[in-house]
């Protein structure tokens, strides 16, 4: 496949106050109509979204945290339990979905938003409606550049001073060796 393609799962409860802000950056992206990414907002995490993900190179899961202060992204590896059905779903799990049922899953990672407010509501804090602009003013980059999504941002950008713990555009970091599920 010459173009990279791209799957961004946000999720979380619209009602619960930030806990919404994945399902809001995944319908900015969606609104975007970008060439090869595809966007869902879920309210939470469904078996059907395996078969959205094997069909795509990279996969972007985006979540509220309920602790932290950071924005973080982390590299998922897929659940190879998967093939057991949960009460549960996680990212990891869904990718073992795609593994196990379709031979196919991508590589992907979990970016998780801090937030302040989780109580019923349907407006997001100011501190997490400022971290969801910073996210989707980099979001566009990374879909045409992936290598700019760095494995673990945690170590190497712990100074950010944006308190937005993302790559810069001058990172790179090259595909290492069980990257991907296939």
């Amino acid at each position: 496949m010459a173009e990279v393609s791209w799957l961004v799962v946000g999720y979380g409860s619209l009602l619960r106050s930030d806990d919404g802000v994945g399902q809001r950056i995944a319908a900015a992206v969606a609104e975007w109509e970008l060439p090869g990414v595809r966007s869902l907002p879920r309210h939470q995490l469904t078996p059907e979204l395996a078969i959205a993900l094997s069909e795509v190179d990279r996969a972007l899961f985006v979540d509220a945290a309920i602790a932290g202060t950071d924005v973080e992204i982390n590299p998922l590896t897929p659940d190879r339990q998967a093939s057991r059905m949960g009460h549960s779903l996680t990212p990891a799990r869904l990718l073992g979905m795609s593994q196990w049922l379709y031979d196919h899953c991508p590589q992907a990672w979990l970016m998780s938003i801090p937030g302040e407010n989780f109580d019923l509501g349907e407006d997001l804090s100011e501190l997490v409606e400022r971290r969801m602009g910073q996210v989707l003013n980099r979001l566009p980059g990374w879909f045409r550049d992936p290598t700019r999504l760095v494995p673990d941002v945690r170590s190497e950008l712990a100074g950010d001073p944006t308190g937005l713990n993302l790559p810069h555009s001058d990172e790179r970091s090259p595909r290492r060796e069980g990257d991907r599920c296939d």
